[in-house]
């Protein structure tokens, strides 16, 4: 078999995942706080000495031994996934003068309590529900110090610090929490991310201020996905040739090269 036909094998796959990571960040580009991914590659080493005997050359082979060593074993290389990136740089402003959005400017989540247990937020397209408790669109609860939000009607404000006044009193203030590393973040649905690293690593941020009135548009590039986008399906076509090309060439060996004829 032509061991050859994996390394146009790994380039596709590697591709295809880039093409699953651009199309979902096309996908949520009117997504509010949407954060895109990337994917980046990395070349896996070949292994040559791995797990084969060593080369015996005839009596009169004159050839220096360690010009041969290469050709032991695994001699090709492959391209792998090393990460899928986030980007979690700040997104335009959209000013929608309702009292419900607000802004994030900076880094941090809206703390969320939802079915499945705390979330993370970064969209700030909220609602009131009947009770008058301050709810994403999914109806879970946006979380303050002393808790989840009630307000008593529609008409209050919230200052850049994240504090609630209605009627002049004040209420609660936002919680607002942020990580030292964004890596242990994961997307879970509904625009929410789950964080699986230490407790001690959430802080709260001290430059980050809430804008009440204003939503964080996706920090997706449309121009920047659209190319990558054409380049890794092009890509992915010529890996897929070059595939269809070793399997030609495999058959052709076990059914013409392979046949005795009399």
């Amino acid at each position: 078999m032509l061991k050859n036909i994996y390394t146009p094998l790994a380039g596709a796959i590697s591709q295809e995942r880039a093409l699953e990571a651009i199309a979902n960040n096309l996908a949520n580009i009117n997504t509010v706080g949407f954060k895109g991914d990337s994917v980046t590659f990395s070349l896996q080493e070949p292994e040559p000495y791995k797990n084969y005997p060593d080369l015996i050359p005839p009596a009169n082979y004159k050839e220096d031994m360690e010009s041969v060593f290469p050709l032991r074993g695994n001699d090709m290389s492959y391209v792998g996934i090393a990460a899928m990136e986030r980007d979690f740089s700040q997104g335009s402003a959209i000013n929608t003068k309702n009292p419900t959005d607000l802004m994030l400017e900076g880094e941090g989540f809206f703390k969320v309590q939802s079915p499945e247990g705390v979330r993370y937020l970064r969209g700030g397209d909220l609602t009131l529900s009947q009770d008058g408790t301050l709810v994403t669109k999914q109806g879970d609860p946006v979380q303050g110090e002393k808790g989840s939000i009630s307000l008593r009607g529609s008409e209050f404000t919230i200052n850049n610090r994240g504090e609630i006044f209605q009627d002049g009193q004040y209420l609660d203030k936002i919680q607002i929490v942020a990580f030292k590393d964004n890596h242990d973040l994961e997307r879970v649905g509904k625009n929410y991310y789950y964080y699986g690293g230490r407790e001690e690593d959430a802080f709260v941020p001290v430059k980050t201020t809430v804008q009440q009135g204003f939503l964080e548009a996706s920090n997706v590039n449309s121009i920047k996905n659209l190319t990558s986008m054409i380049v890794a399906h092009r890509s992915y076509e010529a890996y897929q040739k070059a595939v269809a090309n070793y399997d030609k060439m495999m058959e052709k060996s076990s059914n013409s090269i392979g046949d005795v004829r009399a």
